[in-house]
C-alpha cells in the first residue's frame, strides 16, 4: 500500500461562516484513501466542530494576544520556533484558507515546499481600490511566496493580479465545494412563519455595514412600505451591526422586515422565500449564491461575480445597483420568477476537487 501524502490546511476556526462552510466540504471530498489531511485551527471551536471527519486530525496554533507587548512577543516567538522545529517543510503540501489569518500564512508557508493560498474575498474592492493599503495587506502575508493561488472569482483574481502581475502565472479560479444533496435534505425541515401573499425576499449572511451593505437593503423595504409594495424581507444572520439595523428598523416601524438570527441551518428559510437578495458593496463569489441555486430561487445582487462555472445575470438572476434594486425588487413581487437554468453540481464538484488536488501534487 502506497504511504499516504501528508496535506496540511490552515484556517481560523469552525463557527458559523461561508469560508467555514466551504473548508468543510473541502475536506470532506479529498480523496482521504490518498492524503492524511492535518487541519490546523488557531482556535479549536465552532458549531462545524462535529463534522469533520474522524478520521482527520486538528491541531491549534493559537498565537498570543497578552496586552504586554513584550510578553506577546516573546510568547509568540516561542511558539514560532516550536512549529518550525516540529512541522518545518514537514508536509507535501500546505493551504492557507484563511487569507486574513496571519498566524494561517505563517503555518501554511514553513510546513511544505508546496505552499497554497486560498482568496475567498475582493480584497480590491474591499479597499476601496486603494493599492497602498492592498499592498499592505498581502505584502504582510507575503502573497508572492506561495506555488500556487486559488480565487474563488476571476473578478477577485482579476483585480489583484493588476497589482500582482508575478502571481497571474501561479492563480487559478476554483469556486468553492457544494454539498447539494446535504442542503436538500436540511432544506425540508418545517419552519414556522406566518403564510403571506407577499413576495419573500431574503438575506442570509452577516450583518455587517462595511461589506453587506444591509442599510441599502432597509431602505428598499422602507419604500415597499410607503408604496404598499407587497414585498417581505427577512435576514438570517447576525454580526457587529445588528442592533443597528434592528433599530433603524425600530424607529421607522418597518414591519416588512423579519430578522431571524442566526441558524446553522438557513436553508428551510431559503426554499421558502421567493429570491435571495445580496446588497454587498463586495464580495468574492458568495456561499449563498450557490446555495440559493441548488434551492432554485432567482438571485438579487449588487454584485456582477462570476466563477469557474457560474454567472448570475440572465442564468440565475439579476444584478442591480443602488439607483434600481427598488425597481427590481417591485417588479418582481408582481410575479413569481424561476432561475433559467440549473446545475449538476455532482459533477462540478468532481472538477473543482480534481483541480485543487492537481495542484496538490504540483511543486
Amino acid at each position: 500500500m502506497l504511504k499516504k501524502k501528508k496535506i496540511l490546511i490552515a484556517s481560523y476556526n469552525l463557527d458559523f461562516g461561508g469560508i467555514e462552510t466551504s473548508l468543510i466540504n473541502l475536506i470532506k471530498n479529498i480523496n482521504l484513501k490518498k492524503y492524511n489531511v492535518i487541519l490546523v485551527l488557531e482556535e479549536i471551536k465552532g458549531a462545524f466542530l462535529k463534522d469533520v471527519p474522524s478520521n482527520i486530525k486538528i491541531k491549534e496554533y493559537k498565537v498570543s494576544n497578552n496586552k504586554n507587548v513584550l510578553v506577546r512577543k516573546f510568547v509568540n516567538l516561542l511558539k514560532r520556533v516550536k512549529w518550525m522545529l516540529f512541522n518545518y517543510k514537514r508536509y507535501y503540501a500546505s493551504i492557507c484558507y484563511a487569507t486574513y489569518s496571519g498566524p494561517c500564512g505563517f503555518v501554511a508557508r514553513t510546513s511544505s515546499r508546496n505552499k497554497i493560498l486560498f482568496i475567498h474575498s475582493n480584497y480590491y474592492q474591499a479597499y476601496d481600490k486603494d493599492e497602498n493599503k492592498i499592498r499592505a495587506f498581502f505584502d504582510n502575508r507575503k502573497i508572492e511566496k506561495y506555488n500556487h493561488i486559488v480565487f474563488v472569482s476571476n473578478e477577485s483574481k482579476k483585480d489583484l493580479c493588476k497589482i500582482y502581475p508575478n502571481i497571474k502565472k501561479k492563480s487559478v479560479t476554483i469556486n468553492n465545494l457544494i454539498d447539494y444533496e446535504r442542503i436538500l435534505k436540511l432544506s425540508e425541515k418545517k419552519i414556522n412563519y406566518k403564510k403571506t401573499i407577499k413576495k419573500i425576499f431574503l438575506f442570509v449572511g452577516r450583518l455587517d455595514e462595511s461589506s453587506k451593505r444591509l442599510t441599502l437593503l432597509l431602505e428598499v423595504a422602507k419604500k415597499c412600505m410607503e408604496e404598499n409594495v407587497k414585498a417581505l424581507f427577512w435576514i438570517v444572520g447576525s454580526g457587529p451591526d445588528e442592533k443597528m439595523y434592528k433599530d433603524i428598523v425600530k424607529n421607522n416601524n418597518l414591519d416588512n422586515v423579519i430578522f431571524y438570527g442566526t441558524k446553522k441551518n438557513p436553508y428551510p428559510y431559503m426554499k421558502t422565500c421567493d429570491y435571495l437578495i445580496l446588497t454587498s458593496r463586495y464580495e468574492g463569489f458568495p456561499v449563498v449564491y450557490n446555495e440559493a441555486i441548488i434551492l432554485e430561487k432567482p438571485i438579487i445582487t449588487t454584485i456582477d461575480v462570476s466563477d469557474d462555472y457560474i454567472s448570475i445575470p440572465n442564468r440565475f438572476g439579476y444584478v442591480v445597483n443602488e439607483k434600481n434594486i427598488y425597481d427590481k425588487v417591485k417588479e418582481l413581487s408582481k410575479t413569481k420568477e424561476k432561475i433559467k437554468e440549473t446545475v449538476d453540481y455532482n459533477t462540478l464538484n468532481k472538477k473543482r476537487i480534481n483541480l485543487i488536488e492537481q495542484i496538490m501534487e504540483k511543486k
